[in-house]
């Protein structure tokens, strides 16, 4: 699930307009989970960060200031600049106090995630509630609905399975067979449910969610998608769950591969899928293999943790 390994982050790249302090383009809708590779990636930040110099100088609207520090939130975190990554978004949240009070809740959602990528879980916990209860005063139920996805993910993270379960399946509820919810946040909500149900031990109902996710995901981004490829590597890790190996594996295979042309660069996300697949290799005796699935996750990782600590 996307949520549940990372640090996910679908990466919003400043535009042309960004880089003179205006506010950026809407994201495109419906494209699915996009990540950047490295020098796409680096030459955000870069853009990000002259735009937001400019803006101080300048003393733009908190619009905008909201705007560029929720790139760079987004950005450092996708770069695994975590230490930055909170504090940009710290800034948004500040701003945001007496501002577009859903943009409030989005804001303190994406902090949530970043705490669980940091391995924070309490003060995930403390984000999520905030955006459930801003999402809960003002009334809108398809935000209440993905608040309570992100926080039963935390929860999932903290092995509070029956606690995320009743989070997760109201969510599931509203979300999965909404039209008018985004592809992404619909799958999430297939993901989380199966996790949960994984989680108590109930596989065969989290593997036919799974399945039906993958259709899902298929049919909004097509067969060869990056989705997909997330999807189909959660059910392998659900299969392993279950005490089918061979599936697992396959699986498993398939979805890293996937994951592979988009985040092979040391993207945290598949740094996370290759280590897990590299203990499901030797479990199975393929000791070569998972030597060198893990020697691919410890080079990339070297890089990965030294950016992880940069200071604020």
């Amino acid at each position: 699930m996307v949520r549940i390994l990372t640090a996910l982050c679908i990466a919003v790249f400043a535009t042309a307009a960004l880089a003179t302090a205006q506010p950026a383009a809407p994201t495109a809708p419906h494209l699915g989970p996009m990540f950047p590779d490295k020098p796409t990636l680096l030459r955000g930040i870069e853009i990000n960060e002259a735009a937001l110099e400019k803006a101080r100088s300048t003393h733009a609207s908190n619009e905008i200031l909201v705007k560029i520090y929720s790139n760079l939130g987004g950005l450092y975190e996708d770069a695994s600049l975590y230490l930055k990554s909170e504090d940009a978004m710290r800034h948004a949240i500040s701003l945001l106090r007496t501002g577009p009070q859903d943009q409030l809740a989005d804001e303190f959602g994406h902090l949530g995630m970043l705490h669980v990528a940091m391995d924070e879980q309490g003060e995930a916990v403390k984000d999520q509630l905030a955006a459930l209860r801003i999402r809960e005063s003002i009334g809108d139920p398809i935000g209440i609905a993905l608040s309570r996805n992100d926080l039963a993910d935390v929860y999932i993270k903290e092995r509070r399975y029956n606690k995320a379960l009743d989070l997760a399946q109201a969510s599931y509820d509203v979300l999965a067979e909404n039209s008018r919810v985004a592809p992404t946040d619909r799958i999430g909500s297939y993901e989380t449910l199966a996790y949960a149900l994984c989680g108590i031990h109930q596989c065969d109902r989290a593997i036919a969610l799974l399945q039906s996710a993958i259709q899902l995901a298929s049919a909004s981004f097509g067969a060869d998608s990056l989705s997909v490829g997330l999807v189909t590597y959660l059910l392998g890790d659900s299969y392993w769950k279950n005490g089918d190996l061979n599936r697992a594996a396959d699986l498993m295979r398939r979805g890293t591969d996937r994951m592979k042309q988009d985040m092979g660069w040391g993207h945290a996300m598949y740094l996370n899928a290759m280590a897990q697949y590299a203990k499901l290799l030797r479990q199975r005796g393929e000791v070569e293999a998972a030597s060198a699935a893990q020697r691919e996750v410890r080079q990339a990782a070297d890089v990965v943790d030294a950016r992880s600590f940069t200071g604020r």
